[in-house]
């Protein structure tokens, strides 16, 4: 199945009391937190996530076996965590530090925003909060969980994703770009009153 990324169909709110599940509306205003990218900055990554979809696709963007260390930077962004306002979406900073020879990768997600539609408009939502991310990498692949608690100030939610991705050579820039599935609840609610989410990534060395 093709994903695509965050603000292409990335539908998010980080708590359901955000999205009317608490009773409260969501305001569509700009604003939101100021380390958030702007509408027009979200558009222009959804964008080049989805170049690399098609240059994944067509072969121009080839599969590389990375050594050494590297810090990376990108974005990730989640599909289907709201169940109530299927019109708002959200995008998160990346940073990983890989180490190749070693098999792993440590790092965070964090500074999320959220959306109306594909990223038309920033709303005033403030998130915090911010999820780890520790994994392990073999020849060109990389396989990582990002987890953690974010909160729009007034219900948090518990994030749990699986990610999986490739190691590229964009022109001579170390490129990873993946996808992933995993779940999303209330905080401290019980297993059972999880859903299924899924959305994309991509980071390059800095």
């Amino acid at each position: 199945m093709d994903t695509k990324f965050a603000l292409v169909a990335l539908t998010t709110c980080f708590a359901l009391s955000a999205c009317g599940g608490g009773g409260s509306s969501t305001g569509s205003s700009t604003g939101g937190t100021t380390a958030a990218l702007s509408s027009a900055e979200a558009q222009s990554v959804a964008t080049t996530y989805t170049d690399y979809q098609n240059r994944i696709k067509d072969g121009s963007l080839t599969e590389t076996t990375p050594t050494g260390k590297a810090s990376m930077a990108g974005y990730l962004g989640i599909d289907n965590v709201s169940t109530d306002n299927p019109d708002l979406s959200a995008l998160g900073k990346l940073a990983m530090d890989v180490d190749f020879d070693a098999g792993k990768l440590s790092g965070t997600a964090s500074d999320f925003g959220v959306y109306t539609g594909t990223a038309s408009e920033k709303t005033d939502i403030n998130v915090t909060g911010s999820l780890d991310v520790t994994g392990t990498v073999s020849g060109s692949a990389l396989s990582a969980t990002a987890s953690g608690t974010v909160s729009d100030g007034t219900t948090p939610s518990d994030l749990n994703l699986n990610m999986t991705g490739k190691f590229y050579d964009d022109s001579g820039t170390l490129t990873a770009v993946g996808t992933h599935t995993g779940t999303m609840k209330d905080h401290g609610a019980s297993d059972s009153s999880a859903w299924n989410v899924d959305g994309g990534f991509y980071a390059t060395k800095q």
